[in-house]
């Protein structure tokens, strides 16, 4: 009986294992002939990691959009973008100068905003630059939280430009499945390559998910644009700037406070970027340089507790020791600007930059010929509290007031 029992455990131990082991290669063969093929069709389909036919296109002068959900390192597809265009003028930044348009310049422009987080990205990104090509006009746009040790301790290491992460690794593969899951996509956008058979695929004027679903992206130029916030498809993410005020008050992310001993940007951090400007001052570029602006509620916060962020308030004193000019732009009041016309709390939009470069124009002769004055006039003058211009181009819906400052906001562009 005892071994019978026995036998009869052991059958049974032997088929479960049996099933486990069809299940899990039924699974495998799932995911290995179906969801793995399918999001690489889907991702192929939807133009998420197509930069090459991105450049090629936008190089090309055609107007379309560039949004991926896949990969937020711009550094690869600016870089390219630059390297095709090959523009007489650049701006150069992190996000904070991702605003200013090609449109409101005389001569070919590209814009590299997003391509520097940080004082040595921003030093590897200039280098590749100058390799592929070498523009007359830079304007660079400082963002204050570079001269902390707290933000970067060594900013003279070398942090090569990243090659991207717009390919089909598995954690790139999953993605279209897991925003199905969470919910940022519906089953009509997930089933789309499907439904491009009876005339409801994928856009081919919008590459990535982000531009197919709310015409959010890179434009021809470089710039962002930031459709589905301002015309209320989603929610702000920094509603009223009440995350970036608490991260003021509280001292952390991009607004550390000063620490002990500290009265101004760190001198290595200086010193670092008056080198790079130096650079391409002697290679004939033209640098201009800018603090952007901070939303109006974010800048009365710091200035509260100026003693905690000397990097800011003392930023442009200490450049001018080594001889770098600089527009400060930190507080927007001083350009016209109100938190109308404000994305978060410290990215402005289309219309602020507007007033930024035609202040930057007024001030420098050099840089007045490379500007459409007259068009920065009309923008400023036309679309006061917007934080974009419309562009039937991008969309056909309006600016709403997004974050419920009571904003005046045109029903359509006139």
């Amino acid at each position: 009986m005892g071994r019978e029992v026995k036998g009869c455990n052991e059958n049974n131990y032997a088929s479960y294992l049996r099933l486990f082991l069809a299940v899990f290669l039924g699974l495998a063969l799932f995911f290995a002939l179906v969801l793995l093929p399918w999001s690489a069709w889907w991702i192929a389909k939807s133009g998420d990691n197509a930069i090459e036919r991105v450049v090629e296109a936008q190089a090309a002068g055609h107007f379309v959009i560039f949004g991926s959900g896949i990969s937020q390192d711009f550094v690869d597809y600016k870089l390219r973008l630059y390297a095709a265009v090959k523009p007489v003028i650049a701006a150069v930044g992190s996000s904070r100068v991702m605003q200013f348009r090609g449109d409101w310049f005389r001569k070919p422009f590209v814009n590299l905003g997003g391509a520097a987080g940080n004082l040595s990205v921003l030093n590897s990104t200039v280098n590749a630059m100058i390799r592929d090509h070498r523009p007359k006009v830079v304007l660079l746009g400082l963002d204050f939280w570079w001269f902390l040790p707290q933000w970067e301790k060594n900013p003279e290491a070398a942090n090569p430009p990243a090659s991207g992460s717009y390919n089909y690794g598995l954690e790139n593969l999953k993605k279209p499945w897991q925003w199905l899951w969470e919910g940022k996509i519906g089953a009509g956008d997930f089933f789309r390559p499907l439904l491009g058979a009876f005339g409801h695929g994928f856009r081919t004027d919008r590459f990535g998910i982000m531009a197919q679903q709310y015409n959010d992206g890179f434009g021809p130029d470089g710039s962002w644009n930031y459709t589905g916030e301002i015309t209320g498809q989603k929610p702000p993410f920094d509603f009223r700037f009440r995350d970036t005020i608490l991260q003021v008050a509280r001292g952390i992310k991009a607004f550390y406070h000063a620490g002990a001993g500290e009265d101004g940007p760190a001198r290595t951090h200086l010193e670092v970027l008056v080198d790079m400007i130096l650079r391409l001052k002697t290679r004939g570029v033209k640098v201009f340089t800018f603090i952007p602006p901070l939303a109006p509620e974010v800048f009365a916060a710091m200035k509260e507790r100026e003693k905690l962020y000397p990097h800011l308030f003392r930023l442009k004193d200490e450049l001018e020791k080594y001889g770098i000019e600089v527009m400060d732009f930190s507080n927007p009041r001083d350009l016209g600007s109100s938190h109308c016309e404000f994305i978060d709390g410290f990215h402005g939009g289309e219309i602020t930059y507007a007033r930024v470069l035609r202040r930057m124009a007024a001030r420098w002769p050099t840089l007045m010929p490379y500007v459409k004055m007259n068009m920065l006039d009309k923008i400023i003058y036309g679309w006061s509290e917007h934080a974009s211009v419309h562009d039937p181009r991008i969309t056909d819906l309006p600016e709403t007031d997004f974050m419920r400052f009571g904003c005046p906001k045109k029903k359509m562009d006139n």
